[in-house]
């Protein structure tokens, strides 16, 4: 048994993860995390402000783009890991294949029929209508079906997801060079950016079973570092004293933030609370609000009109001191990020 508590894991994560100790720009941040998730765009945003001084205009930032990797979930990417990531993930074994096998679709004929599009029509960019073009009507509607088609596009190198400020479904013809990256890499950022985390926690953080990642996995494990809570070893690169982390509360993760997709664990964070209260059906993931004690509640926004309205469900009552701090935190999310007044709601706590 170690002298660690989940809430000291949960300090050394948030310090690991940038949330304390700031990445310099978000090409950083994006890339030593190797990738944010990104099924609602705003929310990454919201993941990379929370990690950066953000002071550059994201979209105009040509090192970050979208694909899709882990968990064959869309991600903002750094360039550099455009590569490593399509190598890796075009050869797991997930259900993208197995769907594209259960079809019985030559999917390799549709990704030939994009490239041929690129060259024939003399355009490096394309539109997710235009992809549905060139498949056949009869198969358009079940290759594309939770972005199939597009998935394998990217493992393929076809094309890559352009980063833009309307959230357009635009595609632009692979020219990424290759970066020379390698598992190994992958692995060591997982563990120094994420850890001190389990090895059940990088399989579950990277949607690969084992024996696809094995070799590699073992290789690092077997030098690296590690702490014991509970019999259990966690694994990391780095590990300040988290009696010396000060953290400024609360802290604000949104939706689908890297720390919330990351562990295969959830007790770091819920300290006995229930888990469906921030894990949802049908893969949704609330964003939550923590003090020093932990998880104190979880929140969502809307946009309406020139205003950006948060809404808070309290898991326990924020007391008026918790609540000024907590809404002086969603006033500089909401000028900063979005340019918005906000408006904050707050449910439940009584």
């Amino acid at each position: 048994m170690s002298n660690y508590s989940n809430l000291d894991l949960q300090k050394l994560r948030l310090y690991n993860n940038g949330l304390i100790d700031k990445f310099e720009s978000a090409d950083m941040c994006v890339e030593s995390l190797i990738g944010i998730q990104c099924q609602y765009q705003n929310y990454a945003l919201i993941s990379i402000y929370n990690r950066t001084n953000y002071k550059c205009n994201i979209f105009s930032n040509n090192n970050l783009i979208k694909s899709w990797g882990q968990r064959t979930t869309l991600h903002i990417y750094h360039k550099n890991d455009y590569n490593l990531i399509s190598d890796l993930y075009c050869q797991s074994d997930n259900w993208v294949y197995k769907y594209a096998k259960h079809l019985k679709i030559d999917y390799s004929k549709y990704l030939n029929s994009i490239t041929d599009f690129f060259y024939e029509n003399n355009k490096k960019t394309i539109e997710k209508s235009e992809i549905q073009n060139i498949i056949p009507k009869y198969k358009s509607k079940e290759i594309m079906a939770w972005s199939g088609l597009l998935i394998l596009a990217t493992y393929h190198k076809v094309l890559y997801g352009i980063l833009n400020e309307e959230d357009k479904k635009l595609y632009k013809q692979n020219d990424i060079v290759d970066s020379k990256k390698i598992n190994s890499d992958l692995i060591y950022r997982y563990f120094k950016y994420y850890g001190p985390a389990t090895r059940q926690d990088f399989l579950h953080w990277s949607g690969l079973k084992y024996k696809e990642i094995k070799e590699d996995l073992d290789k690092y494990i077997k030098k690296a570092k590690y702490l014991s809570i509970d019999k259990k070893k966690y694994y990391y690169e780095s590990l300040p004293d988290s009696k010396e982390v000060k953290i400024s509360y609360p802290i604000i993760l949104g939706k689908f933030d890297p720390l919330l997709i990351s562990y295969s664990d959830k007790e770091w964070i819920l300290n006995g609370k229930n888990k469906t209260l921030i894990w949802k059906a049908a893969g949704q993931i609330e964003g939550v609000i923590l003090f020093s004690k932990g998880l104190k509640g979880t929140w969502h926004y809307s946009l309406k009109g020139n205003k950006i309205i948060f809404e808070i469900n309290e898991i326990s009552p924020l007391t008026k001191g918790e609540k000024n701090r907590l809404e002086k935190k969603f006033v500089k999310i909401g000028k900063e990020l979005f340019q918005r007044e906000i408006v904050t709601v707050y449910r439940g706590g009584k």
